[in-house]
């Protein structure tokens, strides 16, 4: 393997200087005549989808070569590596052979994290890696100059670009390992060598293509078989499987009560600002509160408290960093939006999270005579045996004290039947999401707490809960950055699902009418910042397909005068007409439930603004201007609504309709 030398880094070791030759020597191929071996690349990937004319793409087997390449070529990637066989498909000259592309992909990794000597927290299992990895981060990087990376980052792809990004002054690098089927996560773990790992638990997720739990027990555990010798393994007590094997390593345990744990715990509640307990070790008892919700998370917290101590961080400070913590996006993210009180966990599942999840939602204290309400549907990548655990799921929901629930598409069926067959009355089941939408939407008032737990594919909860609330939980699924077009000078991002987000504006016109359609995407939702600061800006016509006005989208348009908001509006972001100081007259139309904080602050000229009592939530300041200013605003609303009581408790003036 090629030595990295201070020669490749450019000045303060922040960024390495690549070359095709130099890839070519790292991974043992010959470059054909005629390609520059001191042609400058900016990466090596294995996935095209993020490929541009800079860099080098192995197309290793983790993804179908017969899209890779295509793809990769379309790109205009400088070369593409692959096995010999798949070559024969390709005669471009810059598809270049390589005995065996994994190999060549763990060479590079390696060589590529030479150069920095951090040392490496792994953390991995079926479910909870990321709450436990987002866990690590938040006391890692409160204590150490830590590496860290998204929340998605976990793929042999993802690893791969994060380990381009290192350089030598990091302390720590935290990263979350996922796995997909056999040997997916040993090939990371023969680069990555950890000093310390973290194994979660071994549930049923991916059972479509490891088949059994004892092959994701073998895949998943390569990282503790290939970590340093003086490494660390963390492990879950509670898992029978994880429990009983034999490991080669030290090992610590935590459990969520058995006290023969290392890291165990007491006084378990969750109330509404999270989940607090009693962390307890040989070193003492801490007191923990977690911006987090749900039994399951005391683990994660655990597993975090005990890689803290391992890299000597202060037991007493833990606590304070733990509570840095805040979940977003489509994990474990407790949201209200227009008044309604919203779980969101939507990512990933297995029965265990969602039975969890169900349990969860049966703790928590609603006021005002509201109603838990468990959304859930078909669980993915389960094989054969799924109809038979979305039974059991169903029979293990029927014992708990919910008001009602509802199952969504494919094998929910079946957690439906069994729901029925214990007794319950409670629960509807559909395969339709457009019903599934309509029932929703009729019987979820402001007083009921939701939760909508599923993955991402088949149930897809996510689109849901953006198609009612007009949220982009969506823009968190896998492969979904989309991709950038223009169109009459607008800048659209187009999105998986055939939405399409308008993200900015390169035009000199005053009058803009931004169309509903792009590239066949229907324009959904005008993006933070599309349009900040656009000051020629004198009317704006947004279509009646966009849901949502992100953060400042029309931050500082001082000539703005006409404004034509959509028909299907649920949610204007903080700051999105903040200081269009030249709006007289706004409508805003029914349906719309969020007005989130200085909406329209310093809207110095705008007299009237009719909000309609579907509004459930309005944020701090929406009216108002700094200093000694005054806006002369009244609001035209229905009497005795949300709407009129925010006015009086703001000294708005008001009349009614």
């Amino acid at each position: 393997m090629k030595t990295t030398d201070k020669s490749v880094w450019e000045s303060g070791e922040k960024r390495i200087n690549l070359t095709l030759g130099t890839i070519a020597e790292v991974i043992g191929a010959v470059l054909p005549e005629g390609m520059d071996p001191n042609r400058s690349c900016r990466r090596v990937l294995t996935q095209s989808v993020y490929a541009t004319d800079d860099d080098v793409v192995i197309s290793a087997g983790w993804y179908p070569h017969s899209e890779i390449i295509p793809e990769a070529l379309k790109r205009n990637v400088i070369a593409v590596f692959c096995d010999p066989e798949i070559k024969k498909d390709y005669p471009q000259d810059n598809v270049i052979t390589v005995e065996d592309p994994k190999a060549c992909v763990t060479c590079f990794e390696r060589w590529r994290a030479e150069p920095c000597h951090a040392k490496r927290i792994a953390i991995t299992g079926s479910v909870g890696k990321t709450t436990t990895t987002s866990l690590i981060n938040a006391i890692m990087t409160n204590s150490y100059r830590t590496f860290t990376h998204h929340t998605m980052a976990n793929s042999h792809g993802a690893i791969l670009r994060n380990v381009q990004q290192v350089d030598p002054s990091y302390e720590y690098w935290v990263q979350e390992v996922g796995g997909v089927q056999p040997g997916y996560v040993e090939s990371s773990a023969k680069f990555l060598a950890p000093d310390i790992v973290v194994l979660t638990n071994i549930g049923e997720s991916h059972l479509n293509l490891y088949h059994t739990k004892e092959n994701i027990f073998y895949d998943k555990s390569s990282l503790e078989r290939y970590a340093q010798p003086d490494g660390v393994v963390v492990i879950n007590y509670d898992d029978d499987m994880l429990r009983k094997a034999a490991y080669t390593h030290r090992v610590v345990t935590c459990s969520k009560s058995d006290p023969r744990a290392d890291y165990y715990a007491q006084n378990i509640r969750t109330e509404l600002d999270g989940t607090h307990f009693t962390a307890v070790s040989k070193e003492g008892t801490l007191e923990i509160h977690l911006n987090l919700y749900g039994e399951h998370n005391v683990y994660n917290a655990l597993f975090a408290l005990a890689v803290g101590r391992l890299a000597d961080v202060p037991m007493e400070k833990i606590p304070a960093f733990l509570e840095t913590y805040r979940p977003s996006g489509m994990r474990q993210n407790f949201v209200e939006v227009g008044g309604y009180h919203l779980f969101v966990d939507t990512f990933n599942a297995e029965p265990l999270t969602i039975l969890g999840a169900a349990k969860t939602l049966e703790q928590i204290a609603v006021k005002n005579g509201g109603r838990k309400i468990f959304v859930t549907g078909h669980i993915d990548k389960l094989g054969e045996e799924s109809p038979q655990m979305h039974e059991k799921l169903g029979h293990d929901l029927a014992k708990l004290h919910l008001d009602q629930v509802v199952l969504f598409a494919g094998d929910s069926a079946c957690t439906y039947k069994a729901m029925l067959e214990d007794g319950c009355t409670n629960v509807i089941h559909t395969d339709d999401r457009e019903v599934l939408e309509k029932w929703l939407r009729k019987h979820i008032r402001h007083e009921d707490v939701v939760f909508f737990r599923s993955g991402q594919f088949k149930a897809a909860l996510a689109k849901t809960v953006d198609h009612l609330f007009g949220t982009s939980f969506q823009n968190e699924q896998q492969f979904n950055e989309g991709r950038v077009v223009t169109q009459d000078g607008f800048r659209f991002r187009l999105r998986q699902d055939d939405i399409a987000e308008v993200i900015g504006y390169s035009g000199s016109g005053k009058e803009l009418d931004i169309p509903e359609t792009v590239q066949g995407h229907v324009v959904t939702r005008v993006a933070p910042f599309a349009f900040s600061r656009q000051r020629q800006i004198t009317a704006v016509s947004i279509p009646d397909t966009v849901d949502s006005i992100g953060q400042e989208a029309f931050y500082i348009c001082p000539n703005l005068q006409q404004l034509k908001l959509p028909a299907r509006l649920k949610i204007i972001g903080k700051n999105a007409f903040n200081y269009c100081r030249a709006l007289r007259s706004v409508i805003v139309p029914t349906g719309t439930i969020h007005i989130d904080r200085h909406a329209f602050y310093d809207c110095m000229a705008l007299k009237t603004i009719s909000i309609p009592d579907t509004v459930g939530f309005m944020g701090e300041k929406v009216f108002g201007a700094d200093g000694d200013a005054k806006v002369e605003c009244t609001i035209v609303c229905r009497q005795d609504s949300y709407v009129e009581h925010y006015a009086k408790e703001n000294g708005i003036l008001c009349s009614f309709v």
